[in-house]
């Protein structure tokens, strides 16, 4: 695996990119990274939310779904130019009540809105996109 040091400078950098188009980036680095994901967001009530593989199955498209067709495809570039092409796309079975806690002024999202969630599993670490907006 890479230096944690350089792959947390590659995930800032694609953080920085990606909150442009409302989407956020987070790294996991444990082989269970959705219970990484729980304690990331104190996630309390809905802690066996239960992942799925992405139904679109192409990472690409799978961003497309989850964000939309007008930031995916830029995403994608920076994501795939910093990192390639994941293993693994997965997303919640059903995120509802999952977003709802995650939204402000309570939750511990990044945005006061959620509209999705998908995580990308590559060897030895897992990236958390996140999209949303503040308005």
């Amino acid at each position: 695996m890479e230096e944690i040091n350089e792959l947390q400078d590659k995930v800032q950098d694609l953080d920085e990119f990606s909150k442009d188009y409302e989407v956020s980036v987070n790294l996991f680095t444990e082989v269970d990274y959705l219970t990484e994901f729980f304690d990331w967001f104190r996630i309390r009530k809905n802690r066996d939310a239960e992942l799925i593989l992405s139904p679109d199955g192409d990472f690409r498209e799978s961003l497309r779904e989850a964000f939309g067709y007008g930031s995916a495809d830029v995403i994608a570039d920076r994501t795939e130019e910093l990192f390639g092409l994941p293993k693994r796309v997965t997303v919640f079975k059903d995120d509802a009540g999952l977003r709802d806690e995650l939204e402000g002024p309570k939750g511990y999202a990044f945005w006061f809105f959620v509209f999705g969630i998908m995580f990308c599993e590559y060897d030895g670490f897992t990236l958390c996109f996140m999209s949303g907006t503040n308005n």
